[in-house]
């Protein structure tokens, strides 16, 4: 499967908005150094060069614009608000760069009371609020620390009227005010890098390096304005230099909280993964145990069933056949006249009814044992059986008296002829267990004609007939005669 593959590659356009928002900062960091080491050079050197001044100025402000551009391109592709509160950092140390350099940078010591001395405090102010929030939101101090959350949190208020106040307080008090807070707020920062270092935050190693430079930044914008160092000349540019790298550092500390993210969201994604996958063979697995469940119980069904038909076969064969013979019984017989009828009817021929009974049958059972007689039953049942024609019906529907049923009879003459072959038949010899056994039988014949004819009155004429033949052989047996056939 290629599931764990799409999820590493998901989100391709996302992962290269972070790419090339990543080569901002370095490459305005790549342009920015030269040229404000340049500029501090010839500061150092005391030359008062006033365009180097500006060069650098210039230069750092892109830089911290980079920075800003930076964030824009994470936020659009992270939708991370950790970016949208460093852009906001960022803009405001980039307005601080701005303004420090112009107003300390080519009047030293001067305030013209103009638009550069309003935004000197409000780039700090906004600076300091956004970065007492990303500290707050990047190190989750709301969670794991409650302490160092509060103290963030009156950090903020203190940001947050510094930054009214530029708008309400004259001349530098603003400035100055920032100016008192500003290196507490870092050394705290600081410390809460250091806090996060200690929980393996990723990133907190660059924190700390960044709220270091921005505490060294903070500490020589203070001493210019306490008078304990001329504004003009290094300490400008070293607090510019300061600053830049601070705001360059929670840039990269950032990056790598994002990159962090995104290799434990992967992770994250490809256990899940791996679980569905493990998930799937499961059910995959499940699947075929039911399938071949399914299967085993189809073919159990299917015996069942083959043996229900059997069953049904044998039951059916059962209530229509004799179980000693397998000749029809009374019930299958009667049906068979019944159809036969039917068919003599359509194809304008007739049926024939042949009952015969074996003379003193009884007796053999009597002196010989009913297995004996048994025998002699299966005998007679299958030389009958070989004198007739396929579509005939042979029936036993009591113990000692048959049927013959024969369709497609015209006259009386076939049927006389049936009945003969029938008696030479049923008076040959039988053999059972080393004893012969000559048989005497009664017969009686009728035959199929008036519109009244059905099963019933064949059976029970033929069976009249019978019995007559049986009782007028009692008197022909003076003649020698031991066999009587009466027909109708």
């Amino acid at each position: 499967m290629n599931i764990v593959a799409h999820a590493a590659d998901a989100k391709p356009e996302r992962r290269k908005a972070f790419d090339a928002a990543r080569l901002c900062p370095a490459l305005a960091i790549s342009l920015t150094i030269p040229l404000s080491a340049y500029a501090q050079a010839g500061t150092s050197a005391g030359t008062g060069d006033i365009l180097a001044n500006l060069i650098a100025t210039v230069f750092y402000v892109g830089f911290t614009a980079a920075l800003l551009l930076n964030s824009v391109l994470q936020f659009l592709a992270n939708r991370d608000r950790n970016y949208l509160i460093y852009g906001g950092f960022a803009f405001g140390t980039g307005l601080s760069l701005l303004t420090v350099g112009l107003l300390h940078g080519f009047a030293p010591g001067g305030s013209d009371g103009g638009w550069t001395t309003t935004a000197e405090p409000i780039g700090l102010a906004l600076a300091g609020l956004c970065a007492a929030l990303f500290n707050r939101e990047y190190l989750r101090t709301a969670t794991r620390s409650p302490r160092i959350d509060l103290a963030l949190k009156v950090f903020s208020a203190l940001f947050g009227l510094a930054l009214a106040g530029a708008f309400v307080l004259p001349g530098d008090y603003p400035s100055t005010l920032i100016a008192g807070i500003s290196p507490a707020f870092a050394l705290l920062a600081t410390a809460c890098a250091v806090h996060g270092r200690q929980q393996k935050l990723p990133g907190a190693t660059l924190l700390i390096a960044g709220w270091t430079a921005m505490l060294v930044g903070a500490l020589l914008f203070l001493a210019t304005h306490t008078a304990l160092l001329r504004p003009e000349g290094l300490p400008i540019h070293a607090i510019q230099l300061a600053w830049a790298f601070g705001v360059l550092t929670m840039s990269l500390a950032l990056a790598e909280r994002t990159g962090s993210n995104w290799r434990e969201r992967a992770a994250r994604h490809a256990d899940d993964i791996a679980s569905l996958e493990h998930s799937i063979e499961t059910l995959q697995a499940s699947e075929q145990f039911l399938t071949q469940g399914m299967a085993q119980r189809s073919q159990e069904i299917e015996s069942l069933t083959h043996r229900l038909q059997e069953s049904e076969q044998r039951f059916q064969e059962m209530s229509h056949h004799d179980p000693l013979t397998g000749l029809a019984n009374q019930l299958l017989l009667t049906d068979r006249i019944d159809q036969g009828i039917i068919r003599a009817k359509r194809h304008n021929t007739r049926i024939g009814v042949v009952m015969l009974d074996l003379d003193e049958f009884s007796s053999i059972n009597d002196s010989y044992g009913q297995d004996v007689g048994d025998e002699i039953l299966r005998a007679v049942a299958q030389r009958l059986r070989s004198i007739v024609r396929e579509q005939d019906t042979v029936a036993r529907p009591e113990n000692d008296q048959f049927v013959i049923v024969l369709e497609e009879v015209f006259d009386m003459d076939d049927l006389q002829r049936v009945a003969n072959a029938v008696a030479t038949v049923a008076g040959e010899a039988i053999q059972v267990g080393g004893q012969t056994f000559m048989l005497d039988v009664s017969m009686g014949c009728a035959i199929s004609g008036n519109e009244g004819s059905n099963a019933v009155s064949l059976l029970k004429q033929a069976s009249k007939l019978m019995r007559r033949a049986k009782e007028g052989k009692r008197l022909n047996r003076q003649h020698g005669s031991a066999r009587s056939i009466a027909q109708a």
